[in-house]
């Protein structure tokens, strides 16, 4: 593991203070407490171990939107519920929707190998399956291997190419493979810089292309966007920091392609787990498909984890994505069960958002604090 009903908008509520700001909405619901959830926020900001937008739906509807801290500590730019972040990783859950939605229509096969689609590909390569890729078993090279304490090279690439699928994430990922197929679980972005130019190669259009038809577009998100190839281009993002305070190395977002160029807003990212509970753009067989867990693989679904937790009873079922670039953490719950979404996103190493699994973290303490059992 790597780490009710809604009322209508009857009254708003809205708090600002220097560094926070929360804007929340009545709900009927029985384990709902907005003040309780508020708390456990505000109190993670005071520690020193929140500053961020979190946000909190259900049934489609915002019921918490909170927002502490600085995004740019150096000019004191307040949080705001708005606010654009690197999402990183959470674009590995949107790749693997645009891949299952070309499973949902028959047009490739889960079992499907990636040669078959893209003619071009080495052998090494071309016999991993479109599975294994969005399982994270594929054995290709890794592209974040290296020293710890640097960014890696292909992180910092800001030639025109280094949004480029197929000319440069294909360059590297097409090397020789560190092991074989379908055996070893290992992270890697390679594997959905792959799918990448594998959905390119489908439909004949870039991946950029893709998310704004398919994704962005139909559900209005208006703060996406995929980070440019030249950062001056970029949308101004929140800050990273480090747990010693200082801001992230510099790295270029775009460098990471269908495996975590979004930038954009909180609130979006609710509009888009709201959309996955309605299926709105892919069928709810599908859908079960890509949130299957597979137990081998410590709950990998596909582009997701799903598992069970039992901070209620009976257990509460949770779909899972994680995302970070540099000191950007993003943490993102779906709760199909009671059609609710917790987002939370912070701009500081120090936040602990990867631990939900294992009953730690910030995550874990929201819903510990809606659903727990006093």
């Amino acid at each position: 593991m790597p780490r009710f009903s809604v009322s209508r908008f009857a009254t708003i509520l809205l708090v600002t203070t220097l560094a926070a700001a929360i804007l929340a909405v009545p709900v009927q619901a029985q384990k709902l407490d907005r003040a309780k959830l508020a708390d456990v926020f505000a109190a993670a900001h005071r520690a020193g171990r929140f500053d961020g937008v979190a946000v909190i739906t259900v049934d489609g509807k915002t019921v918490l939107a909170s927002a502490l801290g600085f995004s740019n500590r150096k000019t004191m730019t307040p949080m705001r519920p708005g606010t654009i972040f690197r999402l990183g990783s959470l674009t590995k859950q949107v790749t693997a929707l645009l891949v299952m939605q070309q499973v949902s229509t028959g047009r490739i096969q889960l079992e499907q190998t990636a040669g078959s689609i893209l003619k071009t590909l080495p052998e090494g390569v071309g016999r991993v399956t479109i599975r294994q890729l969005l399982s994270h078993v594929s054995g290709l090279p890794n592209p974040s291997d290296g020293p710890e304490d640097k960014v890696p090279p292909f992180y910092l690439r800001t030639a025109p190419s280094a949004r480029d699928l197929s000319e440069s994430g294909l360059r590297f990922c097409a090397g020789t493979p560190k092991r074989e197929p379908g055996g070893q679980f290992e992270y890697n972005n390679c594997d959905y810089l792959v799918l990448g130019a594998l959905l390119e190669s489908l439909s004949g259009k870039s991946y950029g292309e893709l998310v704004r038809e398919r994704v962005i577009r139909p559900l209005g998100l208006h703060s996406w966007t995929l980070a440019p190839a030249n950062p001056s281009r970029a949308p101004r993002t929140a800050e990273g920091y480090a747990a010693d305070g200082s801001p992230d190395p510099v790295q270029n977002p775009a460098t990471y392609g269908a495996a975590g160029a979004l930038l954009g807003s909180a609130l979006d990212v609710a509009k888009w787990n709201t959309a996955l509970l309605d299926h709105r753009l892919l069928p709810a067989q599908a859908t079960e498909t890509m949130f299957r867990a597979d137990p081998k693989l410590y709950g990998e679904a596909l582009g997701s984890w799903a598992y069970d937790s039992d901070v209620t009873a009976p257990q509460l079922h949770v779909i899972e994505r994680q995302g970070d670039i540099g000191s950007t953490r993003l943490l993102s719950l779906l709760l199909p069960g009671t059609r609710a979404s917790i987002v939370i996103i912070a701009n500081a190493e120090r936040a602990d958002l990867f631990n939900t699994y294992s009953k730690q973290g910030l995550g874990y303490q929201v819903l510990k604090a809606w659903f727990g059992r006093d």
